[in-house]
């Protein structure tokens, strides 16, 4: 990897576009009852006019405040669905509404989420809840932060005092897929509480703050993850896949802690056929 830029710099130009792509939005749930909803393959998995409308913003004014980055982004509004729009060393890699179930029905847990991978390794990233009101911003060597305020994981030692988080993916019913029942059953008896709220990049940096202590999911992509992630291990946190190695940005799985908890987690979620 070459030498980083200014991320400071990037970080500053780059979270008001994500927060005009928060209140793009907002305007649309001012209209939820009107608000059209397709299937995106299943029945489960919605997108909306939001997820474009937000996604287009956003990505018109990183091409054009960004013109050497290139453009991963979910829905593919103005870049390929699924691919960066061009090569190079740094990637944005977006997702402009994290949550999509939850704003549909009205819960305010849902996001924007913003990283920046640089070299193949997420440096910075951007997550900002508009209807909490609360932006999480991170980057390399700069620290994380919850609406300005540097944010550190928690100091929870002790599984059995723990309140971990987890996700169930739109894959659960497809024959063969690893509906991650048999790892909650493991999980619940030990831990204080689990909780399952519906944004796998707010569940990074509820961990990141210290409200979690752990979180995993598996079948999530890298824009469900890449800045969330960020903001976790720059808080002091650890980041993995379920084997406890560096697949996780692609690999489709993300094991995330306070750093304390990780190798008893990863003997608990990790392959099933190791599980203790």
């Amino acid at each position: 990897m070459t030498d980083l830029p200014d991320l400071a710099a990037i970080l500053a130009r780059a979270e008001p576009i994500v927060r005009r792509g928060g209140d793009v939005l907002l305007s649309h749930r001012s209209e939820l009852l009107r608000v059209r909803s397709e299937s995106k393959g299943r029945r489960r998995e919605l997108v909306t006019a939001a997820d474009r409308a937000a996604e287009l913003a956003i990505v018109t004014e990183l091409l054009r405040e960004f013109e050497e980055f290139g453009v991963l982004a979910e829905e593919g509004v103005l870049t390929p669905q699924g691919q960066a729009h061009r090569a190079g060393e740094g990637l944005w890699i977006l997702d402009p509404l994290d949550g999509t179930t939850n704003f549909v029905h009205g819960i305010p847990f849902f996001c924007v989420a913003l990283g920046l991978a640089w070299g193949g390794e997420v440096v910075l990233g951007i997550v900002h809840a508009p209807e909490l009101g609360t932006t999480y911003c991170a980057a390399r060597g700069v620290g994380a932060y919850r609406d300005g305020v540097r944010i550190r994981v928690s100091r929870t030692a002790a599984l059995d005092d723990a309140l971990i988080a987890t996700g169930f993916s739109y894959n659960r019913n497809e024959p063969g897929r690893d509906d991650n029942v048999a790892r909650l059953e493991r999980v619940l008896p030990r831990c204080r509480d689990l909780r399952r709220l519906g944004s796998a990049e707010l569940d990074l940096c509820s961990t990141a703050c210290g409200i979690y202590d752990a979180y995993w999911e598996l079948y999530l992509a890298p824009y469900d993850v890449a800045a969330g992630a960020i903001v976790v291990t720059e808080a002091g946190g650890r980041i993995s896949d379920l084997s406890g190695g560096s697949e996780w940005l692609y690999g489709g799985q993300i094991l995330a802690s306070n750093g304390l908890l990780h190798d008893e987690m990863l003997r608990i979620v990790g392959p099933l056929g190791s599980a203790r």
